[in-house]
């Protein structure tokens, strides 16, 4: 048996990189030890950062994709959807909050 691409690491980026070649035809071949956690332990986290406009955008349509993917990777492949909360210790960081959350609606992403 043969393949175009062979990638190591099942993480969200070798995961993302199979997927992306095999939809462009290529026989892929991905190789990856189970041991799970390898994304977890890089930060591999999925966050939406919304400190400015293309960073919110880029992470908000990055999150899109990654809820579309999710369900066709399998239980095992580490996603738990869940979301942020920002906890502001003064009346400064209080400020900051609620303007993220009026960038935030802005962009119609669901937040209070």
């Amino acid at each position: 048996m043969s393949f175009d691409v062979i990638i190591i690491g099942a993480g969200i980026i070798g995961a993302a990189c199979a997927y992306e070649l095999a939809q462009l035809g290529l026989k892929v071949l991905v190789l990856d030890a189970r041991l799970g956690g390898a994304t977890n332990a890089g930060m591999g986290h999925l966050v939406l950062r919304g400190d400015n406009p293309a960073e919110l955008t880029l992470s908000n349509e990055s999150l899109a994709v990654w809820r579309e993917w999710a369900p066709r990777m399998g239980v095992d492949c580490g996603f738990n959807h869940c979301g942020t909360l920002w906890i502001a210790a003064d009346a400064e960081e209080m400020n900051a909050a609620e303007e993220k959350l009026a960038r935030l609606k802005a962009y119609d992403v669901p937040c209070e």
